[in-house]
């Protein structure tokens, strides 16, 4: 059994950034991780991060653009704590290396980004996020932490209340191994990929929510998904980044016509806007990066100039590129304090795999890397302050013997089913896409609850036909697929609940918003094997 004060589930911003602090707060850590860090979900965050850097800006301001993004239902104690820390972290940041963009004075460049009311987002060229990935892991390395790299968590490791560790299996050596730890930091990324298309990495399939709901954490606000509106969803999609239109691209119907104007709109009126022109007769929508002109595409652009070329074949300097708003980022995740706690003693969450009520219905364009940052760090120090304080308690021995049972029963059935895991992952994704996507009402909701049902329902018919565990992805995905089933009935029952249109929730049968009914929460906990679903209010100041 391995034993460490702290260990951290996975490996993207959020996570290395907690591991850090957590270290050098004076605990020893270790992280565990599917895949390498370099290859997570927080690559994708191209455009930038926020900070209130400009003289004419302030935490206050910022905190009134991300309230207005989040449409009334953040949390204002963890909005505060944000706002005043971001500027840290961007400099912290530069400071171990990340080369964000000068402006002429040499100061960092802020951009104006998505509905930022300033130029607050430091940004590096179109790769911020694969940049601040690379600086962190760097650091993450320096600080000589415990990795463990290809592992998946099975389970979490409850006993009387308390989280003391989790399960995970080596891919590489295909074993089940204990992990023993006084505070655990789940901080896996999001679970788009229950949607198809979606902009999210082929990993961010929930595992971390789905850990904390079956052993008694709560789920909340996971109705609000927010779509993306710049994505070339063809081939395997492209996201492109919404920095563009603040440099001079246009949204644009087939008649080479604007739809809108995308600035100081949030994502979920730009999605909107771009959904009723293909609905009213528009034809295809496409997005028209020629007027921020070839020296800027070239300079600021390039990583969305070459990928353009690569994935859609198109040349950004002539050609219009299609687009339409695809699933990019949940709002809603695992039920936390600004802390980064957990309904259950020892066990926290944060990034985009927690909820603490920073992003309320909507998550401002550039706050995602400033989020991972701020929360990654203080989170990691609370989860290192609470293994110094924390009472030393037993690993449930017993628990890796169950974890085997499981695997044995996974890998040892019928193999002549010919359903399949990934008819049963296309077809969840085109229902959720469908059902309870960018609009959804009444009908279509319940609709996908029961034919969710019915995966689920074939899903468990089905076994791994291989029987190694080394480098079994068919496994991996058996284990994902469970994940994303349990959680596309929890964003399914809570978009069923909320009767009212707000941020990324919008209801075609409640096209208001309500905040006499809805200035609150949805909070889903599971209890006698289905989610239950309650409000909480919207704390006050």
């Amino acid at each position: 059994m391995q034993e460490f004060d702290v260990l951290v589930i996975g490996g993207g911003a959020s996570g290395l950034r907690a591991a850090i602090a957590a270290k050098r707060a004076g605990a020893s850590v270790a992280l565990i991780t599917k895949v390498h860090p370099l290859r997570t979900n927080s690559a994708i965050a191209q455009g930038g991060l926020n900070a209130p850097l400009g003289k004419d800006d302030s935490s206050e301001s910022f905190a009134e653009d991300t309230l207005l993004a989040g449409d009334n239902l953040c949390e204002r104690d963890v909005l505060r704590i944000f706002t005043r820390e971001a500027a840290k972290e961007v400099f912290w940041l530069e400071r171990m290396g990340v080369p964000f963009n000068r402006d002429r004075e040499g100061r960092l460049d802020r951009r104006r980004f998505g509905s930022n009311s300033h130029n607050r987002t430091c940004y590096a060229d179109d790769r911020t996020g694969h940049i601040v990935l690379q600086v962190l892991h760097e650091q993450f390395q320096r600080e000589q932490i415990a990795s463990f790299e290809e592992w998946y968590v099975t389970s979490l490791a409850v006993d009387g209340g308390n989280c003391v560790g989790a399960i995970a299996l080596g891919l590489r050596g295909g074993q089940l191994e204990s992990f023993s730890a006084r505070s655990v930091v789940i901080a896996t990324g999001g679970f788009t990929r229950l949607y198809l298309p979606s902009t999210a990495s082929l990993g961010t399939t929930g595992d971390g929510q789905s850990l904390a709901y079956n052993a008694g954490a709560r789920l909340t606000d996971m109705e609000m998904i927010q779509f993306h509106p710049t994505v070339f969803p063809k081939k395997q999609g492209l996201l492109i980044t919404e920095a563009a239109l603040s440099d001079g691209a246009i949204i644009v119907d087939q008649k080479g016509g604007s739809i809108t104007d995308p600035k100081g709109m949030p994502r979920h009126k730009i999605c909107l806007s771009i959904h009723q022109a293909m609905q009213n007769g528009g034809g295809s929508v496409s997005l028209d990066l020629r007027p921020i002109g070839k020296e800027k595409l070239r300079a600021n652009f390039p990583q969305t100039q070459e990928l353009v070329r690569t994935v859609a074949g198109l040349d950004a300097t002539k050609d219009l590129v299609p687009i339409r708003p695809v699933a990019h980022r949940p709002m809603g995740g695992i039920e936390t304090n600004a802390a980064g706690e957990t309904a259950i003693a020892g066990l926290f969450a944060v990034g985009e795999c927690a909820c603490n009520g920073l992003n309320g219905a909507g998550r401002l364009a550039g706050n995602t890397l400033s989020e991972a940052m701020v929360f990654g760090r203080t989170v990691g120090e609370a989860a290192a302050q609470h293994a110094t304080a924390a009472a030393k308690r037993n690993f449930p021995t017993a628990m890796l013997a169950d974890e085997e049972k499981c695997l044995v029963t996974i890998t040892s059935g019928d193999s002549t089913n010919k359903d399949t895991l990934g008819k049963i992952h296309s077809e969840l994704g085109s229902l959720m896409n469908e059902k309870v996507g960018l609009i959804r009402n009444h009908t279509g909701l319940q609709e996908a609850l029961g034919r969710i049902q019915s995966l689920k329902d074939r899903y468990s018919r089905l076994r791994v036909k291989n029987p190694s565990r080394i480098y079994n992805y068919e496994l991996t995905s058996y284990l994902e697929l469970s994940s994303m089933l349990t959680l596309a009935e929890v964003v399914t029952l809570a978009a069923e609940a909320r009767t009212e249109s707000r941020g990324a929730h919008q209801r075609a049968d409640f096209p208001e918003r309500d905040d006499t009914n809805w200035k609150s929460h949805t909070v889903v906990n599971l209890a006698g094997g289905s989610g239950q679903l309650q409000k909480k209010p919207v704390a006050a100041g």
